[in-house]
């Protein structure tokens, strides 16, 4: 079994890219969202025009991302998992950097994170920072940064996805299992999309327990030696 789970407001407690653009980003970063809710651009050119309104330093960056809090149950699902041999990918459509450097302070580092790759660049005494895309997908929809999609469709075998918001309604029809809270339940109910309500981790850490005690014999072996 593999976990995919979204990042912001899944794993963070909140949006980690808006906090970030709200401290350091000029102003106009409100004006592209808006013009991102209106539909006048993708999401992909939403998020890339907003990095690039940041001002501030790699190491202010840092600091103020040490302070991010997650979920306080994802360590020990984290941990659950890999006593399990189910292998944890976070698929979210923000910031790899962000994404890493918050795992890491909550001594989380062996977990793969598929995302939006930050590029930093110095000139003279400034730093300046832009977004690359290696998950992108022609043809995705929205035109996402990363295409869930894609990435769930590449796996072959049972999985989960634990989501919450609007980055995660297209993937949930694919997703084999989905647990979900916030907006994602009410996009799951209106399209008849089966789904774990859940409100954290813990709840995720519960059922996933409950899935593994009745799987056949052969594939809890099975799972038992990839740990080994």
């Amino acid at each position: 079994m593999k976990a995919f789970c979204d990042f912001d407001g899944t794993i963070s407690t909140e949006d980690v890219t808006d906090l970030v653009l709200d401290r350091f980003a000029l102003p106009q970063w409100h004006e592209v969202e808006a013009r991102w809710e209106q539909g006048e651009i993708n999401s992909r050119d939403c998020m890339k025009a907003q990095v690039r309104l940041i001002r501030a330093t790699l190491d202010d960056l840092s600091d103020f991302l040490d302070g991010i809090a997650i979920d306080r149950e994802f360590k020990a699902f984290k941990q659950f998992c890999d006593r399990k041999g189910i292998s944890v990918t976070v698929v979210s459509d923000g910031v790899d950097y962000f994404i890493r450097r918050i795992l890491a302070n909550h001594g989380i580092l062996d977990v793969e994170i598929i995302a939006n790759r930050m590029i930093r660049t110095v000139e003279g005494d400034n730093e300046r920072f832009d977004l690359a895309f290696p998950h992108a997908a022609e043809g995705c929809m929205p035109a996402s940064g990363v295409c869930k999609c894609r990435v769930i469709g590449a796996h072959h075998g049972p999985h989960i996805y634990v989501g919450d918001g609007r980055s995660d309604f297209c993937v949930s029809h694919n997703a084999e299992l989905v647990f979900a809270k916030a907006k994602l339940v009410a996009y799951c109910e209106e399209n008849r999309i089966p789904f774990i309500p859940y409100s954290g981790f813990a709840d995720v850490l519960s059922a996933v327990d409950g899935l593994i005690r009745k799987m056949p014999a052969p594939l809890k072996t099975r799972a038992a030696t990839k740990t080994a």
